[in-house]
Parts: structure tokens; sequence; C-alpha cells
């Protein structure tokens, strides 16, 4: 199965899990230091008023209520908080009062996160490099030496890439919002996961083909956003199917991870998480291409049967060694 080889890919090349957690560091480190700067006045005098000191007391409430599985404390709660008067009226009317400081202040943490996001997509588009050459001619090409050989490639493609995800993300949230604001706590909680793990599956499969098109075959961008062919469109519920249960395993592996470790795992899983959405983006498009490709030094993926759409994704398990 796709998901398989991917995670063989993930386990084969486990070191660049590392490389993106020291990168993703030190941009986080960056990006957030701007933020407080521009944030943390604005912050501290929110933070100390008693409307925001209210909402607090209610999430506190809610989680007590959800973990205890007291339905009526839930409904009691998004009452107190999203009612006509309620806490987080308040703290809307708190923040109208101080418009203009906290746009400011929002603008600027957007424009950080942005910048954030696009230097990440830099991260991932070289290492996005060195998996295709670890996959193509079981190459090990230095992070440093994909990240400037690619750097070019990697700012059209996060061009691109950033606002597309950034528009996902914000819907995702307005969604989300909606549903809890109108409909049923428990209700809502389940269809606000729901939504979020269909658009970041949607997201994945709409944009997954483009940074394997860009680095194994040097597309432009242009060109690696179109599918050449019948074969390729008619996969895409498939390649659709497979990122959602990539989501959902991330998400629980990363849920189970934060729970069992207090939150230390996270170190290692959320980097690996990504890392794992790239190596599914490549299997998948190595084989719906039929190229064969390293799992292992001892094995290669191959797809002896591109053409059959009703037998896809059985042959990506195919392997043979190699004398």
């Amino acid at each position: 199965m796709l998901f398989r080889n991917s995670l063989r890919l993930l386990l084969e090349n486990f070191k660049n899990v590392y490389k993106i957690l020291l990168y993703k560091f030190v941009v986080g480190l960056v990006a957030g230091a701007l933020c407080c700067a521009m944030v943390l006045p604005e912050l501290i005098e929110l933070w100390n008023s008693a409307p925001m000191q209210e909402l607090i007391d209610g999430v506190n409430g809610f989680f007590k209520a959800f973990f205890a599985a007291d339905a009526e404390g839930l409904q009691a709660v998004k009452d107190q908080l999203f009612g006509e008067e309620g806490t987080l009226h308040n703290v809307v009317k708190l923040v109208l009062s101080k418009t203009t400081g906290i746009v400011l202040a929002t603008v600027g943490c957007v424009v950080v996160y942005l910048f954030k996001r696009f230097a990440d997509t830099l991260c991932y588009f070289a290492v996005g490099g060195v998996l295709n050459d670890k996959m193509s001619t079981y190459t090990e090409t230095p992070l440093s030496t994909s990240y400037l050989t690619n750097i070019g490639k990697g700012c059209r493609y996060a061009l691109v890439y950033v606002p597309i995800a950034f528009a996902f993300d914000v819907l995702a949230v307005g969604l989300c919002y909606v549903l809890i604001r109108y409909v049923n706590i428990l209700p809502a909680l389940f269809l606000s996961m729901t939504t979020i793990v269909l658009l970041q599956s949607l997201k994945l499969t709409f944009t997954g083909r483009w940074m394997p098109a860009m680095t194994a075959d040097q597309k432009r961008l242009r060109d690696s956003v179109k599918y050449e062919d019948k074969t390729e469109r008619k996969q895409r519920l498939k390649i659709f199917s497979t990122n959602l249960t990539c989501v959902y395993g991330v998400i629980i592996v990363n849920v189970m991870a934060a729970i069992a470790t207090i939150g230390s795992a996270l170190i290692i899983t959320v980097p690996a998480s990504y890392f794992l959405f790239i190596c599914v983006q490549y299997a998948y498009y190595y084989t719906i291409k039929g190229k064969k490709y390293f799992i292992t030094y001892e094995r290669i993926a191959s797809n002896p049967d591109r053409g059959d759409r009703e037998h896809f994704f059985n042959y990506i398990d195919a392997t043979q060694e190699e004398k």
C-alpha cells in the first residue's frame, strides 16, 4: 500500500526529522520573538482584564465538564461563553475598545506568521529534494546542499503554496467557529474535527504533486499543477482517501504522544508528521508516473501496471531485489 511504503520511507530516512526539527526551532524562535515584541504590551493589558479572566474560567470549566462527560455542564459552559451577553461578548467589546493597537499587532503577527510558513516551506522543499535523490538513486544529499540548489524553485513553490494553505486554515477556523457557535457542543466538536481533517486532506490532494514534479522531473510550477493524462486524474479520489487516512493517523499519534508524555514526544512526532506527508507525496508521484524508487537499499518499489486503474495501488508493494 502507498501509506505503508510512505512509512517505510519515513523510517529509512528518519534523520531528516531531526533536521526539520532544528530548522523549525530556529525559525520559530525568531518568529516568536518578533510576535512577542508586537503583541506583548497589548496582551498583558488584555490578559489582566476582568472579561478575559471570566473567559479563562469558562474554558477551564469546559475542559472539566468534557473530561467528566457532563453533557449538561458542557451546555451550560457553552451558554456562558457564547450567549448574547456572555463572556465572549464582553471580551469582544473589550477588544473593540482597543481596535487600533490590536489591529496593528494582529496584522504584524499575520505577516510574521506568513513569513514563517514561507521559510518552513523552503525547508520542506529542500527535504523533498533530499528524499527524491534517495528514492531515485539512493544518493545521500546534504540538506544544506539541497536547500541552496533548490532555493529558486522553492521560493516560487512557497509563494503559491503558502497563501493556498493559509486560505484553507482560515476556512477551517471559520467553519469551526460557526459550528461551535450554532450547533450543540458535542456534535459541534465532532463536526469541527471532521471539517479540519477533510480540508487538510483536500489541500494535500490538490497540492501534493507540485513538489515532486518540480524536483523529480524538473518541471515548472505551472506545469506541475496540471494532471497530464486521464490516468492521473482518475486517481485523485484514491490519493484523497490515502491523505485522509494519513491525516487521521497523524492526529491520533500526536494526541496520544502529547497525553502519554505530557507533550514531550511532540518534539519528535510533529516534525515526523510533516516528513510523513512529504513521503506520501513522493511515493504517490513516483507510483502514478510508473517510476521505480528505493524504499531501502535492498527493496525497490515499482508499478508495472500503471494504466490499470482497478489494480493501480495493488502494485505499489511490488518490490524486487537489485543485484
